[in-house]
């Protein structure tokens, strides 16, 4: 297996930046959920960054992915068995704990789950932790299909798995999330192997030009999608399927964002390149502080949209930079979490 310690800056500026989308959906989310009244502005936010944010982290792992050569099975076991490490531990450690904390504030949350779903984690992700299970899945499907398919072109892997997204459709969340997702997942393996990144017109062009196109895209193709909803042009089927394709075109486009902000040296390439190295945590431990600041601020009368996303946000944000910086010092904490590193640490 070809192992790789290179340093890609625009996947670390898309993860901060899909890390962001995450909390500010989850947010404004969280408010609708609970029935408050929410402005048409966030509404439309929120329906926007719902529909790329998680695709936007499997496109990075797939990035990253892209590079490694699995030559046989055992190599395949072992690559296997540190994504379970890696992956798994954080699953449940951080699903217990969520599970635990929401059966004792029940009565507060508008999503509760019974101490018996720890039971089900197996097969039932909770919350956002869904990701590091479909993300597991992922990682146990490619590299056999790429073994089995391995005179196909990742072109046409793609569209196998494009394919799956647009026409499978399970009940079963652990093989919906696999069929929705991994496209996207694929999408950035496709974009490593063919270079794209080495290509003119991402190496010539001014990067806040490519940022200019990349968000005017972006845009474009949103209100496009939205118009095409709307307008109950298509069948649901068809809805979905236009879903689908949104998702990957808007992808795209946050990946050119990203990539023209990592050409740039200014303070939002370095704040979102800070960011990144907490991405994990934030995405792991956002909801805690949203959630219970919510809570609050729905007990002493403050229902106000802008207030309640404004302070959701920035509590979401901190309060999950602190608790990393926290953890981070604490191996039997950070082991939690991060379980690889520590290990590491422990054998230098």
């Amino acid at each position: 297996m070809k192992k790789s310690t290179e340093k890609i800056v625009f996947v670390d500026i898309l993860k901060a930046i899909a890390c962001l989308c995450v909390l500010i959906g989850h947010v404004i989310n969280g408010m609708m959920k609970d029935g408050m009244d929410v402005s048409e502005p966030l509404r439309l936010l929120n329906s926007y960054v719902y529909l790329f944010h998680v695709p936007c982290f499997f496109f990075a792992s797939g990035y990253l992915y892209a590079n490694k050569r699995l030559t046989g099975w055992r190599e395949y076991l072992q690559f296997v068995g540190k994504k379970l490490i890696t992956l798994a531990v954080p699953y449940f450690a951080c699903s217990i704990a969520y599970i635990l904390f929401s059966s004792i504030i029940s009565s507060e949350m508008h999503t509760a789950y019974a101490i018996s779903a720890i039971t089900e984690l197996w097969r039932t992700p909770v919350a956002q932790y869904w990701y590091l299970y479909a993300l597991f899945e992922m990682f146990l499907l490619v590299p056999v299909i790429e073994r089995i398919l391995p005179k196909v072109d990742s072109r046409w892997i793609f569209l196998l798995f494009v394919g799956s997204a647009l026409w499978i459709d399970s009940s079963v969340n652990s093989v919906a999330y696999l069929a929705s997702y991994t496209c996207f997942f694929y999408l950035g393996v496709c974009f490593r192997r063919a270079d794209l990144l080495n290509r003119h017109y991402f190496v010539s062009l001014n990067p806040y030009g490519l940022l200019a196109a990349g968000l005017s895209l972006s845009m474009i193709v949103y209100f496009f999608y939205r118009l095409m909803v709307a307008g109950n042009v298509f069948t649901s089927d068809l809805t979905s399927g236009l879903k689908c394709i949104t998702r990957l075109l808007l992808v795209v486009t946050i990946v050119v964002t990203a990539i023209a902000v990592s050409k740039m040296n200014n303070k939002a390439n370095k704040l979102l390149l800070w960011l990144s190295q907490f991405s994990l945590y934030i995405y792991l431990f956002h909801t805690w502080f949203t959630g219970s600041l919510r809570i609050l601020l729905r007990k002493t009368g403050i229902r106000n949209d802008w207030i309640q996303a404004v302070c959701g946000i920035a509590i979401g944000l901190v309060g999950s930079l602190v608790a990393a910086m926290a953890i981070k010092r604490v191996p039997l904490l950070r082991i939690w979490i991060e379980p690889l590193q520590v290990m590491k640490k422990k054998e230098q």
